[in-house]
């Protein structure tokens, strides 16, 4: 048996190619929308993509499922689980393999055993995976979105992200059950995961690429946790806000995601900047933190490339906004891989580039870039001993809950687009997270709406918490670990 794990850094997510070495016949599991990636693997490897299927309806990432059995000639294996008001359509299933609980089909002599496995979605499966060459014993579990290293797919997105009410707690419920006949399978099993560590589709995801349930059973809190009732309130509590384009994900990938249709880079010049901004365009300034901080363009949003780039870019911006970006790189094919990275979250309405040489050519027109002010711990505690400050907390629900700074308004930075109403633009806002990079992109984000009088707390939480400053957890006030108040 040929085994293949693909990761994504950027989206945190695995897809798997598993083959049988004798026929040369292939299936690919949970492949995103870049299928390129598959079929030049496969050719690579001098196999054949017979079969694709996938774990689940995706919220997270474009699926390529459709579009690589199509491009393939593979026969297509989608769940028919679930219930009428959460499953792919009709038009999708008319062409697919349909599975049940317990279906299983060959992959040369490879068996891939379909088995429901209801709670992150109500149609989610996990796939058995059986080297027949072997024996029949299944050697590992792909598990989607089911179980991670060290946790579980949380139940709540299907309400939260798709907009089905009440479906939170009987999900939760169903997950408890799925996990509780997991737990019969052999130890040796192994686990594939569908995500790791910085995935949005659980709390606390580890970052190795697989696992043992065996191993699960012993350190994963999910299959620790006998109460059903304690179960359901834990994995609902303080799950990350779900970024906006999880949404869009969810209808597109119901529905089967066609390919993209990408063009190159168009590299656009001053006068075209200033029409943007005129037209009050999504103009998002990808240039470092630092960089934007010391100098930048009104209206601008900065979310600098990096690990979390594909996160905030969904999060924050509207689906259906024309989209341009302010990019250093010189190089058309880095250029090209950001315009790639982006179609794998259905942002493809990049109307332009622009280098980010018209930072200062609007400021030799202009004479106006913005800043943003940095504060450090003893500026916020001064400031706000006196006038009237906001301090804003953009972390986690659950970073929140371990301790925030007195009178600290929480807003999570994903759930900011839509609760900028609550804040007072006329009084001073100072805006953290854990150590700063959230926080920045906030910042950036008031300021591109108007809101002038803002502040990032340098070094954030953690540097208010190293200099001894007081903080509150829950109802209760305690001062950090180093007991070094101050006023």
């Amino acid at each position: 048996m040929l085994f293949r794990r693909f990761y994504d850094e950027n989206l945190a997510q695995a897809s798997y190619l598993i083959a049988c070495e004798k026929t040369r016949e292939a299936i690919v599991i949970d492949p995103n929308v870049d299928i390129g990636l598959y079929t030049r693997a496969a050719g690579a490897d001098r196999v054949h993509i017979a079969h694709v299927t996938e774990t689940h309806i995706h919220a997270d990432f474009v699926s390529g499922a459709v579009a690589l059995a199509a491009t393939a000639g593979a026969t297509l294996h989608l769940s028919g689980e679930g219930n009428s008001e959460w499953a792919y359509s009709a038009d999708v299933l008319k062409g697919a393999h349909v599975l049940r609980d317990g279906t299983a089909f060959d992959v040369g002599h490879v068996r891939v055993s379909a088995r429901h496995t209801p709670g992150h979605t109500p149609e989610h499966m996990i796939f058995l995976v059986s080297d027949l060459e072997r024996g029949e014993e299944p050697v590992g579990a792909i598990t989607g979105d089911f179980v991670f290293v060290g946790d579980v797919g949380r139940p709540d997105l299907l309400e939260r992200a798709a907009g089905k009410e009440g479906t939170m707690e009987q999900s939760a419920r169903q997950l408890f059950q799925s996990l509780k006949k997991f737990r019969a399978a052999p130890d040796h099993l192994q686990i594939w995961p569908g995500h790791g560590a910085g995935s949005a589709c659980g709390k606390s995801l580890g970052a190795m690429p697989q696992s043992t349930l065996g191993y699960e059973k012993m350190f994963n809190w999910a299959f620790a946790e006998q109460s059903e009732d304690a179960f359901v309130s834990r994995i609902l509590q303080d799950q990350p806000v779900p970024p906006r384009y999880f949404a869009l994900m969810k209808r597109i990938n119901r529905t089967g995601a066609e390919l993209p249709k990408t063009a190159p880079p168009k590299y656009l010049g001053f006068d075209e900047l200033e029409d943007a901004l005129a037209r009050k365009a999504t103009i998002v300034d990808c240039r470092p933190t630092q960089k934007f901080a010391s100098g930048h363009m009104p209206r601008t949003l900065n979310i600098p490339l990096g690990k979390s780039f594909l996160n905030w870019m969904g999060a924050l911006v509207p689906e259906n906004s024309d989209l341009y970006l302010i990019a250093e790189s010189d190089s058309e094919e880095a250029v090209k891989s950001i315009l790639h990275d982006l179609c794998k979250i259905g942002l493809t309405r990049v109307r332009g580039i622009f280098h980010s040489d018209v930072v200062q050519e609007w400021e030799s027109h202009h004479k106006n870039l913005e800043k943003v002010a940095q504060l450090d711990p003893a500026g916020l505690s001064k400031l706000a001993n006196g006038d009237h400050v906001q301090i804003l907390d953009v972390r986690s629900p659950e970073e929140w809950s371990k301790g925030h700074l007195p009178g600290a308004k929480h807003i999570p930075l994903a759930a900011l687009p839509d609760k900028i109403g609550e804040l007072d633009p006329s009084a001073p806002i100072v805006l953290h997270c854990k150590g700063g990079s959230r926080s920045a992109i906030a910042t950036s984000l008031l300021q591109s709406r108007g809101i002038a009088n803002v502040s990032n707390l340098a070094g954030g939480y953690e540097a208010w918490v190293a200099e001894g400053f007081a903080i509150e957890a829950g109802k209760s006030k305690r001062s950090s670990s180093n007991r070094r108040k101050k006023n």
